[in-house]
């Protein structure tokens, strides 16, 4: 593949650079790493699973098996420190014995304004060659010239073929992808299952008109709520209005108007507002106490209150089986008038950079990683969900115990809208949510407003 960069695209990536720093790096809209981020601050150690060259990235070094030249991938990502040990300790070691003439250079890099690192490294010309990278960065990193387009890589279109078609659209920009999906997670609900019996129910309901009802029964017991969104941010809002009918744009993701304002987007933003009217939500909606996890659990000697929150699977991980198995029940958010519901898409894509020494070699390493086996592995080591839809259904992964509503939901999840302007595009949309529900405006007018904006970030 070419591994050269156009003079142009150096001067626009080193103005993008510079634009980040000054604006501290911050992406806002919860477009964080959902999945695994390592901690803040200094990067750790560079480690190969052998003791791999560090200063020469690229070219021959030794000969190896079939008088190949002996070639080292610098692979910059942010896993987790029990993530890396799997990394460095399993996956690298099995992928060098079966490729002996390749080296991976693995470099755990600080979360803390990490794009804008990567922005000046490819600014710079010292890119990695391959990095695991959030998936709301894809976009805007290929607009400036810092990404390959995938589609002269062999095998590239199986991969994409074999991943959930949400996590496959965060690697989009302008047709074509610059990325592969690496892992994911999305939002679930999780219900409380002594308020849920409070509400009359043995189990989930299946749609949200349901759900709405046994919110009611719950407000008339005077001390509970049965709806929780986390807030109007379109992480938090996306799955409920998406699966009330709305859309933000079109299938290709180049307008919004008439999707963001239809009558059916309309309609499902008025359906939010109505729970809210009622007082079927909860407070977190407008950022007022308990929060979300502390509702739906009690806090501080306050007892629940919350019968059910939607969010992702660290929930479980984090707090543990002892005070969530048996007590709180995950399951897919209830259908819509589709019959369906769709939840937001959050992980990690795997892309290769423009300048990178050893695209082709990077690119085994991507293939590796993508693969069944090695999905497996991080998924049963790590907790990571899987994005090979293979690896997803395999029944080794049965054994945890709330995982499954997450793969099923995956089948239907969207992701937030892929654009080189994604912040000002959730902004606005996030904007609009949220003068609705505190009655700012109506949801026509907000929708239509919105809808202008977005079209106008489309365009850029």
């Amino acid at each position: 593949m070419k591994s050269t960069m156009h003079p142009a695209k150096s001067v626009a990536l080193l103005a993008l650079a510079a634009a980040v720093l000054s604006a501290c790096g911050s992406n806002g809209n919860g477009s964080a790493s959902l999945a695994g981020a390592g901690p803040s601050g200094a990067a750790s150690p560079s480690a190969s699973s052998a003791a791999s060259p560090s200063a020469d990235s690229g070219g021959a070094a030794s000969a190896s098996a079939g008088d190949q030249p002996q070639v080292t991938v610098e692979f910059w990502h942010a896993y987790g420190e029990g993530e890396e040990k799997v990394l460095l300790e399993q996956v690298i070691p099995k992928f060098e014995a079966e490729n002996p003439n390749i080296k991976i250079h693995a470099t755990r890099m600080p979360t803390e304004n990490l794009e804008q690192q990567v922005l000046t490294a490819a600014a710079g010309g010292t890119p990695p060659d391959v990095m695991r990278m959030d998936n709301t960065w894809v976009s805007n990193m290929a607009k400036q010239g810092a990404l390959q387009e995938i589609s002269g890589f062999p095998g590239a279109q199986d991969i994409l073929d074999n991943s959930f078609k949400g996590t496959v659209d965060t690697n989009l920009y302008q047709g074509k992808y610059y990325g592969v999906p690496l892992d994911t997670n999305t939002q679930v609900a999780i219900y409380n299952q002594e308020l849920l019996a409070k509400a009359g129910a043995s189990e989930p309901p299946k749609t949200m008109d349901e759900l709405a009802d046994l919110a009611r029964k719950l407000k008339a017991q005077g001390k509970y709520t049965g709806i929780t969104i986390g807030g109007p941010d379109v992480w938090n809002f996306s799955a409920w209005f998406w699966t009330l009918g709305g859309r933000y744009t079109d299938d290709a993701y180049t307008k919004a108007t008439g999707y963001l304002n239809s009558d059916a987007s309309v309609k499902a933003l008025e359906t939010i507002q109505g729970w809210y009217k009622e007082g079927l939500l909860s407070p977190p909606i407008t950022g007022g106490q308990p929060g979300t996890w502390e509702g739906l659990r009690g806090d501080k000697g306050k007892p629940a209150s919350y019968m059910m929150i939607a969010d992702g699977p660290w929930f479980f991980s984090l707090i543990g089986d002892a005070d969530t198995k048996g007590k709180m029940l995950p399951a897919v958010l209830p259908a819509g008038p589709d019959g369906r519901s769709h939840s937001v898409i959050g992980g990690e894509d795997m892309v290769i950079f423009n300048g990178a020494k050893q695209p082709d070699a990077a690119w085994k390493f991507v293939q590796f990683m993508t693969s069944t086996d090695i999905q497996l592995l991080m998924a049963e080591k790590t907790g990571q969900i899987p994005t090979n839809k293979e690896a997803a259904q395999s029944p080794d992964l049965q054994n945890v115990w709330y995982l499954q509503p997450y793969i099923d939901q995956l089948e239907t999840a969207y992701a937030r809208t892929p654009s080189a302007n994604a912040n000002k595009i959730n902004d606005a949309i996030q904007a609009a949510f949220d003068s609705v529900i505190r009655g700012k405006e109506t949801p026509r007018d907000a929708l239509d407003k919105a809808a202008k904006k977005v079209d106008g970030f489309l365009g850029e």
